[in-house]
């Protein structure tokens, strides 16, 4: 079996831009982030994901805390009710070993689609890799209050990242958490 893993594009702004449309442990960062900090992904395609970040210290077991800050549009404009329509961690290997693609990762991959993680939710994701190579995509940007209906679209996503060590254990976090 040909393992094929898509390699991630840089910018000169030092943002992560979508790079892999696959999720696989050994999908190589296109950037770091540490606990407390925060990060902007710019989408410029809806098929692919943006990412994927380290999260510097993040083990195996741990629990990632991730914020939606906000998300807008390629023009910059801010979307009160935007969202990702996907958003997780890289799958250990045994799961990825046929570098699961984004419509099939399903709960081992420790993300989710299509969630109310507009601005201001937070979602809890077990770390399965060093680093959790944390990776979102999919933006929609429906009107306030209309369904969310087609693909997803380019634009831009600041998150927080906070580093909860043991997270797994402590609080019994053995999929993704959502709080919007």
């Amino acid at each position: 079996m040909t393992l094929s893993l898509d390699a991630p594009r840089y910018t000169g702004t030092g943002r992560a831009v979508p790079g892999h449309i696959r999720w696989h442990p050994d999908i190589p960062a296109v950037a770091e982030v540490i606990t407390g900090g925060s990060v902007r992904l710019e989408c410029e395609d809806s098929d692919l994901l943006c990412g994927p970040i380290v999260v510097v210290g993040a083990e195996p077991g741990d629990v990632i805390v991730v914020d939606v800050l906000g998300l807008g549009r390629s023009d910059g404009v801010y979307a009160p009710s935007g969202h990702p329509g996907v958003i997780g961690c890289a799958p250990a290997l045994p799961a990825a070993a046929e570098a699961l693609s984004t419509g099939l990762r399903g709960r081992d991959v420790g993300g989710c689609a299509i969630a109310p993680l507009t601005g201001g939710s937070r979602i809890l994701l077990p770390v399965q890799v060093r680093g959790a190579k944390l990776s979102a995509g999919d933006l929609h940007f429906p009107a306030r209050g209309a369904e969310c209906r087609g693909s997803g679209r380019a634009g831009w996503i600041d998150l927080r990242v906070h580093l909860t060590r043991k997270g797994v254990e402590r609080f019994g976090v053995t999929g993704p958490m959502l709080m919007p």
